[in-house]
């Protein structure tokens, strides 16, 4: 989830909790985002209550909900560096007895049919990059107890124009054929406020509790009416998730997620109708914009390989 998670299939130990501890420290400092997953489990966890978080990072999830009186709690963390400081923050707060550490990958990982909660908050900045679908697919077949309940339990794809596109300010050269290349490739930027053009339309919206793998991403699509197209630069995606009844949470308003930014040509002078096509093939994006005016209609196909292609051939 969250801004890219530091590469660390290389790095030295050292290296390695360094990058971890920053990465992390990003996490607890989300204000929205922790309040929201705090308001679900409070929703959710009851005394008795027994608890699995999995992709666990510093048992955050884990610990709250043993402090909110659930009886057994397992967390699940791949990475062997995080182990000591899970059961170190479940001593300090006091529930060292009833948080348990299988260190472990969440999506391989053996355990019984015996939870009434499934936590993990495996959600990438675009939703589903990180693999949710199919891990709490799995997670609810054999591991939720029958009447049990996921967190979160929907996750949606949103979009909408932005005025903000790519940036090569200040230029020291000449670098219109930089700028037409940066076009086909999707962008990151933080999840700070953005002059949207129109408002948001869901992408595609999974409910976790009824999915089925595997997640068909190739034809999402999105219409907006635009009072003046030359304002178009772009399309921002974010994650809108419904985390419990009555919880929900916007990765736009958070401050661990960041945007996608797909960039865009300006739609030309005056009101138009654009539609975002969007298509997530093996881990390849490729969107078209179609610009609609008074019964004409153009269209603009973008993708990292049209650079690559435009690259090779003026070699």
């Amino acid at each position: 989830m969250t801004s890219p998670r530091p590469s660390l299939e290389h790095a030295s130990p050292l290296a390695r909790l360094r990058d971890l501890l920053d990465y992390h420290a990003t996490l607890l400092a989300d204000a929205r985002r922790n309040r929201a997953f705090l308001r679900a489990l409070r929703k959710r966890v009851r005394p008795g209550t027994s608890v699995l978080d999995l992709g666990t990072g510093t048992g955050l999830w884990a610990v709250l909900a043993a402090r909110l009186g659930a009886r057994r709690v397992v967390a699940v963390e791949r990475e062997r560096l995080l182990v000591p400081v899970i059961e170190r923050l479940a001593r300090e707060n006091g529930v060292g007895d009833r948080v348990f550490v299988v260190a472990g990958d969440a999506r391989r990982v053996r355990l019984p049919r015996a939870f009434d909660l499934v936590v993990s908050e495996t959600v990438g900045n675009e939703g589903f990059d990180e693999g949710i679908v199919p891990l709490l697919c799995r997670a609810r077949e054999r591991f939720l107890k029958k009447g049990g309940a996921l967190l979160p339990e929907v996750v949606s794809l949103m979009a909408a124009p932005v005025r903000v596109g790519v940036s090569l300010r200040p230029a020291l050269l000449e670098s219109r054929s930089f700028r037409e290349l940066a076009l086909h490739v999707p962008h990151l930027r933080p999840a700070a406020r953005l002059p949207y053009l129109a408002r948001g339309a869901c992408l595609v919206r999974v409910d976790l509790r009824v999915a089925r793998p595997p997640l068909a991403l190739d034809r999402l699509a999105a219409r907006f009416r635009l009072r003046d197209g030359r304002k178009l630069r772009g399309f921002a995606l974010w994650v809108e998730m419904e985390l419990a009844p009555g919880v929900r949470l916007s990765t736009r308003a958070a401050s661990s997620w960041w945007l996608t930014l797909l960039p865009a040509e300006p739609a030309g002078r005056g009101p138009c109708t654009v539609d975002l096509e969007l298509s997530k093939r093996k881990r390849q994006t490729r969107w078209r914009v179609v610009v609609r005016r008074r019964g004409r209609s153009s269209v603009r196909e973008h993708a990292p390989l049209f650079a690559y292609g435009a690259l090779g051939a003026r070699r």
